[in-house]
Order: structure tokens, then sequence, then C-alpha cells
């Protein structure tokens, strides 16, 4: 029995190319299914793999294109201002950051402050509380001590 063609690692690359576009993770197995389908062989193990491995690693040629084709700029000059304009972008949005955490700094120590505050009023309310209990107890001990004596002064 004859053995099938050996297929140019270029075809391989290829299939490889188009099954990317269709499926989201490319596995060995399906690259070798594909080729039995389209082919009537899997190829090598070890050069399969190899190949898949090296299309991955290496960026593919259509994503060059289609980045190309998308409006990027492709000019040094071009790509040196956008670089600029990112930069600036993110030194405002760490200034906005830094501004926002010494905001939030700011409103914790005030609540934190205000809450000891608080802690501090509770126990001055209990002691308040405690001490017109006590000067309740002695007015109505004074009432009852001044009608003693008004009621002596009248029977007496």
């Amino acid at each position: 029995m004859a053995r099938p063609p050996r297929l140019a690692d270029s075809q391989v690359l290829e299939l490889i190319d188009d099954l990317r576009g269709r499926h989201a993770r490319l596995t060995g197995t399906l690259l070798r299914e594909e080729l039995r389908r389209r082919h009537g062989t899997p190829g090598g193990v070890s050069r399969i793999y190899r190949l898949l491995q090296r299309a991955i690693t290496d960026p593919a040629p259509s994503v060059a294109v289609a980045v190309a084709e998308a409006g990027r700029p492709t000019d040094v000059a071009q790509l040196r201002e956008e670089l600029q304009r990112a930069l600036h972008r993110a030194e405002l949005a760490e200034h906005r950051e830094e501004h926002h955490q010494a905001r939030w700094a700011r409103e914790i120590h005030e609540l934190r402050e205000q809450v000891q505050g608080l802690s501090g009023a509770s126990r001055r309310l209990r002691v308040i509380e405690a001490d017109l209990l006590d000067r309740s107890r002695e007015l109505a001990a004074a009432y009852r001590r001044i009608a003693d004596l008004e009621e002596r002064a009248l029977s007496g």
C-alpha cells in the first residue's frame, strides 16, 4: 500500500490559519482530524504539533494584514504620536486615581473621628443619665422631707 503524499508545511499552516478563524481553541487532535478529512492523512504527530506550536507563537500573517487593513498607523511618527497620547491619558488617569484615593482617605478619617466622638458622647450620656437619676431621687426625697416638715408644722 502506497503512502499518501506528504503535505507541504505551507499547506498545513494555511489549514491552521483557516481553522483558527472557526475555532476558539485549536488543538492538535482537531487539526489532525481535519487533515485526515481533507487530505486523507493526519500527518505525523510530532510534525503537526510542531507546526501548530510555530503557528501559535509566530504572529499569523493574516492578523498582520487585518491590522494594517483596519487603518492602524504604520508610520513611525504616527505611532510615536499615538504613544504620547496614550501616555498622557495614562498620566491623567493616574492623577485622577491619586485624587480619588486622597479624597476617600480624608472622608474615612473624618468618619472615624465622628465615630470616636459619638462613642465618647454615649459614655458621657450614660454618666449624665446616672447623675440625673441621682438628682431626681434627691429631689423626690427633698419633697418628701418638705411634706413631712409641713405636716409637723401644721400639727404642732
